[in-house]
Parts: structure tokens; sequence; C-alpha cells
């Protein structure tokens, strides 16, 4: 009981911290990262911080006992919202387990603040400066949807079907003579078979 416990004692003994994965279900481990890695290759630069801020926020209010997420303080330095060498510990595996990688034992002292550590974990997830075959397919994916929303008299088809032969073009090395693997003439290609082969060819990739 605390008012068994003397007042020079208290100060020692940890409230009880909640288990990582207490009331949550979804896929852990391996599977819970690579699913990580998919979201934020698929994800522009502003989600991807968004991402990781959210993870973070969940493990810390999860870690430190807290209600909500959102009682979760990212901007402020971790010793100031009550982590210590213990919670640093349990902060850590947790996060190994969700990102797939090998953080320290210090992570907490090694950036200011949850914020610093995000833009951490941004840059050891996600290939500085590179674009992912599976983020350039996310962007295949609205591009087919706006395609499909071209009426089939629209005067500027052919101004696209244009374009789209160029970047096939492009794709496949820059050559003169547009042409897809398999020997497909690109110039008598209509818009959508040109699509067809970009999809193809990224999935193949």
């Amino acid at each position: 009981r605390p008012d068994a416990i003397p007042p020079l004692l208290r100060g020692l003994i940890r409230g009880p911290v909640r288990p990582a994965a207490a009331g949550k279900s979804g896929p852990t481990g391996a599977s819970a990262a690579a699913d990580l890695k998919q979201r934020l290759a698929a994800a522009d630069a502003a989600e991807r911080d968004r991402i990781l801020l959210d993870i973070l926020r969940t493990a810390i209010a999860d870690v430190l006992g807290h209600g909500s997420p959102a009682a979760a303080e990212v901007t402020r330095g971790f010793l100031e919202i009550g982590f210590d060498s213990l919670t640093a510990v349990e902060l850590r595996n947790r996060l190994n387990a969700e990102t797939g990688l090998r953080l320290p034992s210090t992570l907490v002292f090694d950036h200011p603040s949850p914020e610093a550590l995000a833009a951490h974990l941004r840059d050891e997830l996600v290939e500085d400066g590179a674009t992912s075959g599976l983020a350039l397919l996310a962007e295949l994916d609205r591009l087919d949807r706006a395609l499909g929303a071209v009426a089939s008299d629209d005067a500027d088809r052919a101004v696209v079907t244009d374009r789209l032969r160029g970047l096939m073009s492009a794709w496949n090395g820059g050559g003169t003579e547009a042409e897809a693997p398999g020997g497909q003439d690109l110039e008598s290609a209509t818009a959508d078979e040109i699509f067809d082969l970009l999809d193809e060819e990224l999935e193949t990739s």
C-alpha cells in the first residue's frame, strides 16, 4: 500500500507501466516493421514525420503510463517529460520491435527530444533523396484514377499519350527508339497500353 511506504522511499518506487502491447492488436515484430517501411516509402516528407511522431507519442504514452498519446510532449527533452534509464530501455525495446532497427539503449540521451528522435528514425528508415518503387506505384495509382476520369473524346488525350510515351522511353533508358520491353512499339500504343506497361515495369523492377 502507498501509505505503508516510508516517505523517503516513495520517490524510488515507480508506478506501474502498461505493457507496450496491452489492449492492442495487429501486426508485430518483423511484420510491423515491414508495414511501417511500406507506409513511409509511399508517403511524402510531411506524412512521414506525422507517422513517426504518432508512433513515438503512442510509445511514450505507454511507457510513461499516460492515458492518451496526446499527453506525450514531443518538443521537450526526454528527461524533462519523465524518462530515466529504465524507461529509456523500455522505449528502445518498443521502437526496435516497431521499426526493425537496432537502436541503442541511450537513444533518449542521444537525441534532445522526441521530435529530434523522429527525424533520426526517418533518416534510418527512408533512403535520403531516393524514391522507392513502392512510392512510385502509389503515384501511378493516383495517375490511373486521373486518366480514368478523362473523357474519351477529350481534345488533349493525344498530348497526354505523347507525354506518357516520353516517360516510358525515359524509364527504359532514355533511348531514341520508343519501344517497350518485348518489342512493343510505343508509337502505336494507346495511353492505356502505355500506362499498363509502366505499371508492369515497376512491379518487376
